[in-house]
This record gives structure tokens, C-alpha cells and sequence, in this order.
């Protein structure tokens, strides 16, 4: 067994410096939203909505989570995964937080749809930094490491956040889901700017308005 692991972890061995921290920053983000499982027993339990009003608020989770996707895309291409990175995380924080504030159906059908949109554009960002930050013959293992963070982060974020809410309740899961997006936001602020990093692609530079 130790072998095993030792020969798992060696598989990741001289991935870029940057590259770790974006695997970090992923994996606080997706254990961030840890809101997600408890999303629809936080809806019929906590504010009393019929199933129906609870599918049609699921049914704009994934179409915010669609555009927020193509969005995303867009605006790397546009002003470069940077910006795009630190604008969606820090608003997600904001916006989770917000969204417990939200109580009939119609004000949390629009809420989730845009709280999807802006944090599902990180996703293409994180991606194009990810191929950046990576040579050539790392890609596959930059690619690994990092849908490892986020299936780590999913799985850690539901455990975490069923003990927040039997210690607190789901009011203190939209808070910790915010400030984890915001914390998340300053590592990234503070170890992935452009003007503190290697690119490693000369193919994937970051487009020169966003450095």
C-alpha cells in the first residue's frame, strides 16, 4: 500500500509551482459549495416551497450553470483567465452569501440562476490557466491533478457541510460557502497574478489587457 501511494504521488512530480496552487484554490472552491447538496431539503424544509417550486429553482441552477459556462469562455478569451478567476470567485462569495437572504420562490429562481452564471464562468478560466501554467508534456498531469482537487472538494464540502448545519444551521452554511469563495479569491490574488508567475505554454499567454 505504501508503495502504491508513493508511485501515485510520484505521478505528480515536477508539476509547476503554479499549477499546485490552482489545484488548491479549485479544491477550496468546490468543497465551497458545499451549499449545493442541501440546496433542495434547505428549500422544502427551511422556506416551505412546494417540490414543484423547488424543480423549477433546480431547473435555473443547471441553466445558470450552462451560461455560466459559455459566459466564462467568452470573457477568458476577451480579458484572460485572470480577471475572469478573481471576478467569479469573489462574487460567488458575495452572492452565496446574499442568496440566504432570498425567501419566495421568484426571488430564488433569479438568485441561483445568477449565482451559477457567475461562478460556473470560472471553470473555462481556471482551465485555459491550468494549460498555462503547464509545459507541454505536464499537460495530462496538470489535467489529473486538478480534477482531482475538484472531486476531492466534492467530497469534502458535503461532509463539512452537514456538520455545519447540525452545529449551526443552513444560515452558517451560506457563510462559510462565501467566505471560503473569498478567501480562495486573495490566495489566488496573492500567488497566481500574471506579474508574480511563470508562464510555461508561450502558446497560452495571457492576453496582454488583463496583465
Amino acid at each position: 500500500m505504501k508503495k502504491l501511494y508513493g508511485n501515485y504521488i510520484d505521478t505528480f512530480k515536477g508539476l509547476s509551482r503554479e499549477v499546485w496552487w490552482l489545484a488548491l484554490i479549485t479544491f477550496i472552491n468546490r468543497a465551497g459549495t458545499m451549499v449545493i447538496p442541501f440546496l433542495s431539503i434547505y428549500l422544502t424544509e427551511d422556506l416551505n416551497l412546494s417540490l414543484e417550486n423547488v424543480g423549477w429553482i433546480m431547473t435555473s441552477f443547471g441553466l445558470g450553470s450552462v451560461v455560466g459556462t459559455w459566459i466564462g469562455g467568452k470573457l477568458t478569451d476577451s480579458i484572460g483567465f485572470y480577471k475572469v478567476m478573481v471576478g467569479s470567485l469573489f462574487l460567488t462569495g458575495l452572492l452565496f452569501i446574499g442568496i440566504q437572504y432570498l425567501k419566495t420562490f421568484e426571488s430564488l429562481g433569479i438568485g441561483i440562476f445568477l449565482l451559477m452564471i457567475v461562478a460556473d464562468t470560472f471553470r473555462p478560466a481556471m482551465f485555459v490557466a491550468m494549460s498555462t501554467y503547464s509545459k507541454p508534456e505536464n499537460k495530462t498531469r496538470s489535467v489529473t491533478l486538478i480534477r482531482l482537487a475538484i472531486n476531492l472538494g466534492f467530497s469534502a464540502g458535503p461532509a463539512l457541510g452537514g456538520l455545519i448545519i447540525t452545529t449551526l444551521d443552513y444560515s452558517g452554511l451560506f457563510w462559510t460557502d462565501g467566505i471560503t469563495c473569498i478567501l480562495a479569491t486573495f490566495v489566488l490574488f496573492n500567488v497566481l497574478n500574471p506579474k508574480k508567475t511563470v508562464v510555461h505554454d508561450k502558446m497560452k499567454v495571457e492576453n496582454p489587457k488583463s496583465a
